[in-house]
């Protein structure tokens, strides 16, 4: 059971967006994972140990060594949170049969810096609407398949997206990367490779309807900015695998292809 108050359901939030892309509201929304809650939470809960946030170091491709750049993070997840519209939390400990050791913390971090404070609540694996079902194109979701059609789109992922946002008739205006998770110790992130994704955000945001951000814990500050520039972002993690038809990369993925036959 989660210890959150209110969890809005995911075809309710779906609804919401449709109205804000109609309205052209800007809107963050992101979710809260294991790797975020490590980097947050380090120092603050006991439950989060060193080993732990070393490892989410290496798999964020952060240096060890970058201290501030460890600081500046942890300090852009926060924000994130804290100016989300829509923030994904645990609503179970279990999610198709899995669970993990950090998830056990996560409330304790978000009452610790008021993250669920003036905004709605969402569950944290809202992003499986956006999968595309196995059989066909088309979204599991005939909401959140409205969201994704006919539509000016920005991506930030390492995946190439158009052919697929074509056949819905929506156009990437704009796509911008950033290295796969664990790349090595010659292709980290640092506070210039950060500002660039930013500073393109705001360049291009005018010409875009909304962005599908893919880029792990990176995603949630790149939201906050597509936001603070005036369009809307959405952390759709590893559903955007799908629009591919890759379903091996998330033991829950795997579980919904075999769902779905």
């Amino acid at each position: 059971m989660s210890n959150y108050n209110h969890i809005k359901s995911n075809d309710e939030v779906l609804k919401d967006i449709l109205l804000r892309i109609e309205n052209k509201i800007p809107t963050s929304l992101v979710r809260k994972g294991d790797g975020e809650n490590i980097i947050i939470g380090f120092g603050i809960s006991k439950g989060i140990k060193f080993l732990k946030y070393l490892k989410k170091l290496r798999h964020f491709n952060i240096s060890y060594y970058n201290y501030s750049f460890q600081n500046f993070f942890k300090s852009e997840l926060i924000d994130s949170y804290i100016n989300s519209d829509f923030l994904g939390v645990p609503s179970k400990e279990f999610y198709l049969g899995y669970t993990s050791s950090v998830r056990k913390y996560d409330f304790e971090i978000s009452q610790y810096y008021g993250l669920d404070k003036n905004k709605d609540l969402i569950d944290s694996h809202f992003h499986l609407e956006f999968v595309k079902n196995p059989k066909n194109n088309d979204l599991q979701n005939s909401l959140a398949q409205k969201i994704l059609a006919n539509k000016k789109v920005g991506i930030i992922s390492h995946f190439n997206v158009k052919p697929f946002l074509q056949k819905h008739n929506s156009n990437v205006i704009k796509q911008f990367s950033i290295p796969k998770r664990d790349a090595g110790m010659f292709n980290k992130m640092n506070l210039k490779k950060f500002n660039k994704i930013k500073d393109q955000i705001l360049k291009n945001n005018d010409e875009i309807d909304l962005w599908f951000v893919a880029a792990g814990a990176y995603a949630k500050p790149f939201c906050n900015y597509i936001k603070k520039t005036g369009s809307i972002g959405i952390d759709i993690g590893s559903s955007i695998d799908t629009w591919l038809g890759e379903y091996d990369s998330r033991k829950y993925l795997r579980s919904l292809k075999i769902e779905k036959g």
